[in-house]
């Protein structure tokens, strides 16, 4: 099935006349946050250390300088050639400052590259791996030339064969394609992944299945483009399994590369949920004990939320609202910020949608959002309020004003946090837009007076922010001006319903 393309996703999501470009600015401003974080919680690169700092050196091992080295390296004795390279890897791992430049300057790379062809020793193949992999961990210009050096078909191979040859190949991977979309795009272009994949199993040594988590979430991270979903989806069956293993590094590293593959188009998303078991297993980590876990998870999950209504459908019966009432009072400002914008997107769905967040009771949770003092979870908190103003059913916008959401909501009027300010603007024309169909404008309008409302409104008709002018000023002049109230214009939007359907109810502000 041919993709569409995000903009075209973005353009039929859900209430898209709330405007595309709102939601897609929201979505690429949480996306750089989260992109900050996972540099913090899961390396782009990876540099293997030397495994123990005591590692005992022969005399005939002492350290050799750069250019011994490739003298070492040339020669045509086989245990000088694994003295070299060693010598190069241990060069190359040290903690502070190691000489890749220096190493690279000095045709290293040339000779290592063709150790990896010494089938007949897998000592020297091991050693050049190593060396290979810790200078692919340093800058762009280091890794290109590593990627110049024809090493990644010799990798590939190597990493087809296993064992610890085979996972240093796949770190050594792992760091070529963590440098960028084009990189990544030359290792699997090479064959990496059906090369990986019998590494991506349970029962795979613990240390060789985390590389080979790590360097599968490199190979499908990274935009401008996005990865081709085809050379990295037939990893989903595994990845569904490895969803059960108790490590958490590699649950951290096959949730991350979940919420690259489903940051794009609803095709991605349909894939990875209906990947038997996968979904299910995904959303029982947002309970995870691990905040490195539960993060990945919970963008992973939140992805999928903002797909079609059937993906929105899935989410919802796999029970991820009642882990994510939980992630709303977990008191940890990035999982919160995340489960936030994650309801906010179950808002923005069908009535229907709408009423199982109502029913879990997931108001109550982002009325208590509001009430914290990190303005970016407070803003998450008021677009989900605001997209249920916005198509929520009378029943609905009535519990939602019984929440006692309107206070604490309202005082964002005075953040300095001018999205914030936007969404709640909208939010309460929508509210008053819906209490002049029932004739409560007046009710509403003496509410908003009493809890100060008012007063931040009218300040912010003087406020620089052209939009903020704009709205607040629109407010002021068309509900709140002496007019009557029956010359307030009738709401014709066709995601309100009210009076069809259910023509008793009613909105008691």
């Amino acid at each position: 099935m041919a993709e569409r393309t995000h903009t075209s996703r973005l353009a039929s999501y859900k209430h898209a006349g709330q405007g595309t470009t709102e939601l897609r600015r929201k979505r690429a401003e949480l996306s750089v946050t989260l992109r900050k974080q996972a540099r913090d919680e899961q390396l782009l690169k990876r540099r293997a250390m030397s495994p123990e700092a005591g590692e005992e050196v022969q005399a005939s091992e002492k350290t050799m300088t750069p250019t011994e080295i490739m003298q070492g390296l040339k020669s045509s004795d086989l245990v000088t050639k694994i003295t070299a390279a060693r010598a190069a890897r241990r060069m190359l791992s040290r903690e502070q400052n190691p000489p890749i430049s220096t190493m690279v300057d000095a045709g290293v790379l040339k000779p290592l590259v063709t150790a990896l062809d010494r089938d007949d020793c897998p000592d020297l193949q091991f050693e050049a791996a190593w060396a290979i992999t810790n200078i692919a961990s340093g800058t762009h210009e280091h890794t290109m030339a590593v990627i110049d050096s024809g090493s990644v078909p010799k990798l590939v191979t190597l990493l087809g064969r296993g064992g610890v040859v085979g996972e240093q190949s796949a770190w050594a991977l792992g760091n070529i394609a963590g440098d960028g979309a084009m990189q990544r795009d030359i290792v699997l272009t090479h064959g990496a992944l059906p090369a990986l994949l019998p590494m991506l199993t349970p029962d795979t040594a613990p240390s060789q299945l985390r590389t080979a988590a790590w360097t599968y979430s490199n190979l499908c991270r990274n935009k401008n483009p996005l990865v081709k979903f085809e050379l990295v989806a037939p990893a989903l069956s595994y990845i569904a399994e490895l969803l059960t293993v108790a490590d958490p590094d590699v649950l951290a590293d096959i949730c991350w590369a979940l919420s690259y593959l489903t940051d794009g188009p609803n095709e991605r998303i349909e894939e990875v949920q209906t990947t038997k078991h996968l979904l299910p297993r995904l959303v029982n980590l947002l309970q995870h004990k691990s905040p490195a876990v539960r993060t990945p998870a919970l963008r992973a999950t939140g992805n999928m939320l903002t797909g079609s209504d059937v993906q929105t459908d899935r989410c919802l019966e796999a029970g991820c609202l009642e882990h994510l009432a939980v992630l709303l009072r977990c008191n940890k400002p990035a999982l919160v910020k995340e489960a936030a914008w994650a309801v906010s997107n179950v808002l923005a769905g069908t009535q229907a949608q709408i009423q199982v967040a109502v029913d879990r009771g997931l108001l109550q949770h982002l009325v208590h959002v509001l009430t914290t003092d990190d303005v970016r979870s407070q803003r998450e908190a008021a677009w989900g309020i605001t997209n249920l103003t916005m198509g929520g059913t009378p029943a609905q916008l009535d519990a939602l004003v019984a929440s006692g959401f309107l206070e604490p909501y309202c005082s964002l009027l005075d953040s300095s946090d001018l999205r914030a300010i936007v969404v709640v603007l909208d939010g309460l024309n929508n509210l008053l837009q819906t209490a002049a169909k029932f004739g409560q404008v007046e009710p509403l309008c003496v509410t908003l007076e009493e809890i100060g409302a008012l007063d931040l409104i009218e300040n912010l008709q003087n406020h620089e922010n052209e939009e903020i002018y704009q709205k607040s000023h629109t407010i002021i002049d068309t509900y709140f001006g002496e007019q009557d109230v029956g010359a307030i214009p009738d709401e014709t939007n066709e995601e309100f319903r009210f009076g069809s359907d259910q023509p008793n109810e009613n909105i008691h502000f």
